[in-house]
C-alpha cells in the first residue's frame, strides 16, 4: 500500500505527529481517517503492537532502583553514561515500534521542555525513572499535572541543586528554571525567582542511606510570597500545597500559555509560525485548563498547520528513527552491545544529535534551521543508503522486510514507475523527473527500463533506488 492511498492532508499530520509513516499508519489512518486516527492516537485505543510492548526487554537493568544504579555507579559497574544510554536506547526501540505515535511523539515534546539530561551526574539514579513516573505519564493528559510531578521529583531536584534548597540556604537554581524555561518565560524579576525559590524548599535527598527522597519541613521557608500576581501567605511548615498552588497558577498563567503554543507551533508547524495559530493554540490551551489533547486539536484543526506541508525538516535523531520505520525494518530483542538500536544512536550522534544528550536544562532546538549543516546532511546519506540495504552486520537483532513486500505487487514495472513508487511510499509524493533522473543515473538505467518481476530487481538496484529517493530534498522534508 504506497504512500499515495493518503490524502495530502493526512499525509502531512501523518509525517508531523509520528516517527515515520509505516504501513501499519498507513492502514489507521485509510480505515479511520484523519480526523479519527488522531482522536485514537489522542486516547491511545488502538492495541499497541507486541515489539513496542516488548521494549523493555532490551534494557531490563534501566528499572533497577536509584539506590542499586548509586552502588553500581560507585562501584565503577555502570555509570551515568551507561543509564543514560540504555534509557536512550529504549526510547529510540519505542519511537519505532509503537503504534501509538502520537503518545511517542508528545514524549519526545515534554521531556525536551522539562529536561533533564540523560546522564547527568546527580540526577542519573533516578533519570530513567523521571520518564516512567513523570513524562510517560503525563503525555497526554494536562501542562498542570506534568508540571506539578515533573517539580517534585527527585531527578529534578538532584539535577536543579534543589536538594540543597533550604531555610537559611536559598538555592535558587529550580525556582530560576521553573519560570524562565518551564512557565513563563523571561517576564520574571528577582522578588519571583527569590519567592519560588522559597516555596521550593524543604525537599531532601540522602545519599548515605539508600538514597532516600523525602521532605523535611523544618527545611522549608515559611513567609508571605508574591510570583508574577500570585500571592500566598506561606505559614504551614509543608509547603507542598502552597507550591502546587503557585504551579498551578504558572502552568494556566497566559505567558505560559504562549510560550507552550510557540513552542508547539514551532515543533509541529514551521520556524516561523503564524501569530494568529499562536494565539489560537493559547486560548485553546488555556480554556481547556491546560489539557494536552484539547490544545493538540486546536493546533492541527487550524487551517495554518495544513497549510505548513514540508516546512519542517526531520532532527537527527528523528530521521535515523523515520528510516527505520519507513524501511520496514523491525529490531529484535537483544543485548548485544553491537544491536541495531546502538548502531542508531551512533548515527545520530555522528549527525550531531542524540535525543536527550543536551547538556543544558533548555532541551534541543526545535527550529529545523538547527539541523542543516553540510556534515549532518551527507552522514544522514550514508545513513539512508545504510538502512536501504538487505543484509549486512549493522542489521544484527533487527528483521528485514523482504523487497518483495516494498515493491509492486503487479508487475512488469518500468525504473520511473518504481521510482514513483518508492517516492509515493517513502515520501508520500509523486516522483518528479529529477528525481527519476537521479535514480536512474545511480543505476545506470534508462527511466523506460522494464523490470518484469521483484525477483528482477538486485540487492544493489534495490539499496539504490530507495536510497538515492530518501536522499532526494524531499527526503528531508516533513
Amino acid at each position: 500500500m504506497p504512500g499515495s492511498s493518503l490524502s495530502d492532508p493526512a499525509r502531512h499530520l501523518a509525517d508531523r505527529f509520528t516517527f515515520g509513516v509505516d504501513d501499519q499508519v498507513r492502514r489507521d489512518l485509510a480505515r479511520l481517517g484523519r480526523a479519527g486516527w488522531f482522536e485514537a492516537q489522542l486516547r491511545r485505543s488502538l492495541p499497541e503492537n507486541d515489539a513496542a510492548r516488548q521494549a523493555p526487554l532490551h534494557f531490563p537493568l534501566l528499572v533497577n532502583p536509584p539506590a542499586v544504579n548509586y552502588a553500581l555507579a560507585s562501584a565503577g559497574v555502570r555509570g551515568a553514561f551507561q543509564i543514560g544510554q540504555d534509557l536512550i536506547g529504549q526510547t529510540f526501540l519505542r519511537r519505532i515500534t509503537s503504534r501509538h505515535q502520537v503518545y511517542e511523539t508528545m514524549v519526545d515534546f515534554w521531556g525536551n521542555l522539562i529536561y533533564i539530561p540523560a546522564s547527568e551526574d546527580r540526577s542519573f539514579p533516578w533519570r530513567p525513572a523521571f520518564d516512567t513516573e513523570v513524562v510517560r505519564v503525563h503525555a497526554l493528559r494536562s501542562y498542570r499535572s506534568l508540571l506539578r510531578a515533573a517539580i517534585a521529583h527527585p531527578a529534578m531536584s538532584t539535577y536543579l541543586t534543589n536538594d540543597l534548597n533550604a531555610r537559611n540556604a536559598l538555592n535558587e537554581n529550580l525556582g530560576r528554571e521553573l519560570l524562565e524555561l518551564y512557565t513563563v518565560g523571561r517576564v520574571y524579576d528577582e522578588g519571583d525567582v527569590r519567592s519560588a525559590a522559597r516555596l521550593l524548599t524543604g525537599f531532601t535527598v540522602d545519599t548515605a542511606l539508600a538514597l532516600r527522597y523525602g521532605y523535611d519541613p523544618a527545611r522549608h521557608a515559611t513567609g508571605p510570597v508574591s510570583v508574577l500576581g500570585f500571592r500566598h501567605p506561606n505559614r504551614a511548615a509543608d509547603g507542598r500545597p502552597a507550591l502546587n498552588a503557585l504551579l498551578d497558577y504558572l502552568a494556566a498563567h497566559p505567558a505560559t500559555a504562549t510560550r507552550i503554543a510557540t513552542r508547539l507551533c514551532v515543533r509541529f508547524v514551521s520556524d516561523d509560525p503564524d501569530p494568529a495559530l499562536v494565539r489560537h493554540v493559547a486560548r485553546a490551551y488555556r480554556r481547556s485548563g491546560t489539557d494536552i489533547p484539547a490544545t493538540l486539536r486546536a493546533l492541527v484543526r487550524h487551517p495554518a498547520f495544513t497549510r505548513a506541508r514540508h516546512r519542517k525538516v526531520w532532527n537527527p535523531s528523528d530521521d535515523v528513527v523515520r528510516t527505520a520505520r519507513v524501511m520496514g525494518l523491525e529490531p529484535q530483542p537483544t543485548l548485544a552491545p553491537d544491536s541495531f538500536v546502538t548502531y542508531l544512536l551512533a548515527t545520530a550522534t555522528d549527525m550531531g544529535q542524540l535525543s536527550l544528550r543536551w547538556p543544558a536544562p533548555d532541551g534541543w532546538p526545535e527550529t529545523s534551521s538547527d539541523y542543516l549543516s553540510a556534515a549532518r546532511v551527507l552522514r544522514s546519506w550514508q545513513h539512508h543508503y545504510d538502512l536501504a540495504a538487505t543484509s549486512g552486520s549493522l542489521f544484527r537483532g533487527v528483521r528485514v522486510a523482504a523487497p518483495a513486500s516494498q515493491l509492486p505487487s503487479s508487475w512488469p514495472q518500468t525504473l520511473a514507475d518504481l521510482v514513483d513508487h518508492q517516492s509515493r511510499r517513502l515520501l508520500g509524493r509523486a516522483a518528479d523527473r529529477t528525481l527519476v533522473g537521479a535514480v536512474a543515473g545511480a543505476l545506470g538505467l534508462p527511466a523506460g527500463h522494464r523490470f518484469r518481476s521483484a525477483a528482477a530487481v538486485t540487492d544493489s538496484q534495490y539499496t539504490l533506488l530507495r536510497g538515492t529517493v530518501l536522499n532526494s530534498p524531499a527526503g528531508l522534508q516533513r
